[in-house]
């Protein structure tokens, strides 16, 4: 249907996975194609003419495990005779900034044609960078002196100089990467803006919020950047359609509590390494710019993160516990969100919400969201889901169910019925495959195996030989028994 949004994973794992997939999506509306991210060999997965097909990457962020293709997918597409377009880059301006500092080394230098001669690419030949969400009012620029020097100073976007009375560079020798120091308007607290304002604050961010439409697609899409949490400049973005809406929220630390707390808290200018009057007449200073931060977030970035998903199907980041830069299950497995999707999982999970394996493919219609397996939309129906490296299990309801859903610190996990441990519900497990159900196997002389028609065999192994047979799919055909 012309509104339906269509999201096929790729590779989904945690970044540290022994699977090693990493993090790699597509959209799709109207048989136009995005990538979501690209930190997932995809040229297995999409083909010479998939790569082709793709009308654009939507970057996160710049972590490795989610661009590691980034740069693949730029010389494959500038060097192919047959493709005479550069890849579209879309993110918020200062990802677009990180991506090119990370990217442009494997790209701007190359061999002529009849290799004899080192030559240089410029990025922009290569990459098209399309900003969305709005641009900062003032930045840090490099200037040159003219006698092969060059100092940092703060500009504002009409080029006028920004005093030290208003912001400052920070620069910490143990990283030798600047950072900004504002003082906010309204409060006369010294902040760091890229984290304090969210994308609609007028104090520190254009009116325009560069958002991107398709229209040929019928596809609108917002950068979501309050709620997104990860230390490195992260962006959620917000696919819409005329009849769905899908936010994904790329890696982040979603715990309200905290986020309370980083509005709330006020923490005193720490002056132990340079005098105050140093520090206010200073341009440029060599410290850590967290002795310097009074408040972490903004009221306004508290609200907007809180309301960010309002009214949206949410495929989330989620992890087991005390991850720091990834959502803690125990902290998102309750949200008030209607229709939450788990992704960026680790290897072992148990949860009541879905957990997304790598090739598998979604259908928001009308709202709700459909697995599309083999062509026919299935509703995810399941009480528990659970994934254990490259085995998935699902699991439904039953008064009398084998096995037992338990709760240990936070965390959910299943155990035989009989076993010692309380449970919070009764179910009985299946096989996921591909999207298909199949009842779980407890003879160990017994397996699954995928044909190449796609069917599934159930396999037997005796002591000389083995034996087969092609079992049916039970998916549509389980009804969830409720025995609260």
């Amino acid at each position: 249907m012309d509104s339906d949004i269509i999201f096929e994973v790729i590779g989904n794992t945690s970044p540290f996975s022994l699977m090693g997939e990493s993090s790699c999506y597509m959209v799709s509306v109207n048989n136009r194609s995005y990538l979501l991210d690209c930190g997932t060999p995809i040229f297995p997965h999409l083909g010479y003419q998939g790569i082709a097909d793709i009308k654009g990457i939507f970057a996160t962020h710049s972590h490795e495990d989610h661009k590691r293709w980034f740069t693949d997918i730029v010389l494959f597409t500038f060097y192919n005779p047959l493709y005479k377009h550069r890849v579209k880059l879309i993110s918020n301006e200062v990802i677009l900034e990180e991506y090119a500092k990370n990217s442009k080394a494997a790209l701007e230098r190359s061999l002529s044609r009849d290799s004899k001669r080192i030559i240089d690419i410029p990025y922009d030949e290569m990459v098209e960078p399309v900003i969305i969400g709005p641009r900062s009012r003032y930045f840090i620029t490099l200037k040159s002196e003219g006698n092969g020097a060059f100092y940092y100073r703060v500009e504002d976007r009409e080029g006028n100089i920004v005093g030290p009375e208003r912001a400052k560079i920070f620069i910490n020798p143990a990283a030798n990467r600047p950072r900004l120091l504002f003082k906010d308007e309204e409060s006369a607290e010294w902040v760091e803006p890229e984290s304090y304002y969210c994308l609609s604050s007028g104090s520190f961010y254009e009116k325009n919020r560069n958002v991107f439409h398709d229209e040929e697609a019928g596809l609108t899409v917002k950068s979501i950047k309050a709620s997104v949490w990860h230390g490195v400049p992260s962006t959620a973005f917000k696919f819409m359609t005329e009849k769905n809406t899908l936010l994904f929220s790329a890696d982040t630390v979603y715990k309200p509590s905290l986020w309370r707390q980083l509005c709330e808290e006020y923490r005193p200018q720490n002056f132990g390494s340079l005098s105050r009057a140093t520090f206010e007449k200073s341009t440029v200073i060599y410290g850590d710019i967290n002795d310097f931060i009074e408040r972490t977030w903004s009221r306004q970035r508290y609200v907007t993160a809180v309301n960010a998903y309002r009214d949206a199907v949410v495929i989330h980041d989620v992890a087991r516990k005390d991850s720091i830069v990834h959502a803690d299950y125990a902290d998102i497995a309750d949200v008030p969100v209607k229709e939450l999707f788990f992704t960026h999982s680790p290897d072992n999970l148990t949860s009541l919400r879905p957990i997304l394996t790598s090739h598998r493919k979604l259908v928001l219609r009308d709202g709700r969201v459909h697995e599309s397996v083999k062509g026919r939309l299935h509703p995810f129906d399941a009480d528990v889901y659970v994934h254990h490296f490259s085995r998935d299990l699902v699991g439904y309801r039953a008064e009398n169910g084998a096995y037992k859903v338990i709760r240990d610190n936070g965390l959910l996990g299943v155990a035989e019925a009989g076993g010692p441990e309380k449970g919070i519900m009764r179910v009985n497990l299946f096989e996921d495959i591909k999207g298909e159900y199949y009842p779980l196997l407890e003879d160990t002389n017994k397996s699954y195996m995928l044909r190449e028609n796609g069917r599934v065999e159930e396999v037997t192994r005796f002591q000389d030989s083995s034996a087969g047979r092609v079992v049916r799919d039970l998916r549509g055909t389980l009804k969830t028994k409720n025995t609260k």
